[in-house]
């Protein structure tokens, strides 16, 4: 129910975000624009839905905790169009579960590569070798919104031959390839909004009436939405 909560608007920002790519193009006037969106999608997938991540995988741990199986092959599962059982729903956890950490640490990455130029940290990143935290790193989500906002996307000065200006060597900046992985990375998270609501929905069946009212609204409480509160209904 808590990622439920949080993945909702991490999709529709992710919508958001799709609109205003859209209307981007790679001239100078748009560069601050571009250096923006890419910000904006950093923070999306490094803390919100990374939240939803996290809450995803304390469920399924808890459910393998107590005895349930968890064996979902994501390439070759053949899931019913409405779950009934536990165990189907605990199959459309799963799915949400894949659907959210390929968006997150492949499609969204590669998103802002293509905006600008440069890949940011995964998740994984902020990890020692042994698994721990590193707190010898300050803040990431500063330090890399900071880095992005200052990348110089500006063309090139022309050559004194007069020939137009080329792409620096091994520059890898391509909206059409940006749109292109965040077309993916939407459908995705839409997907696994999908399948956790309809595992909600399920799991709640099974949930004594008073607790899944205390459920509800402890998520209401803590369910993370964004850093700057909620998300405005329109791109204004």
């Amino acid at each position: 129910m808590l990622a439920a909560k949080n993945l909702r608007p991490q999709r529709d920002r992710l919508l958001q975000l799709r609109r205003r790519l859209q209307q981007l193009s790679p001239s100078e006037d748009d560069a601050a624009a571009v250096r923006e969106l890419a910000c904006n999608l950093f923070k999306v997938y490094y803390i919100g839905i990374e939240a939803g991540a996290r809450s995803i995988a304390t469920c399924l741990e808890l459910a393998a905790q107590n005895g349930a199986r968890l064996a979902l092959n994501p390439a070759f599962a053949r899931l019913p169009a409405r779950p009934t059982t536990q165990k189907e729903a605990f199959t459309r956890v799963e799915a949400t579960f894949h659907a959210v950490k390929l968006s997150q640490e492949h499609h969204l990455p590669r998103c802002i590569e293509h905006l600008v130029g440069d890949r940011p940290r995964l998740i994984t990143d902020e990890f020692s070798d042994d698994g721990s935290e590193d707190e010898d790193e300050d803040d990431p989500v500063a330090a890399v919104t900071e880095g992005l906002s200052k990348t110089d996307l500006s063309d090139p000065a022309p050559a004194a031959t007069g020939e137009p200006p080329q792409p620096a060597a091994g520059s890898s900046v391509d909206l059409d390839k940006a749109r292109t992985y965040l077309d993916r990375a939407c459908t995705l998270v839409s997907l696994a909004v999908k399948h956790i609501d309809l595992a909600v929905v399920v799991l709640s069946r099974f949930v004594d009436p008073e607790e899944l009212a205390s459920l509800s609204d402890f998520t209401d409480k803590f369910a993370y939405i964004s850093e700057e509160g909620p998300y405005p209904a329109s791109d204004e």
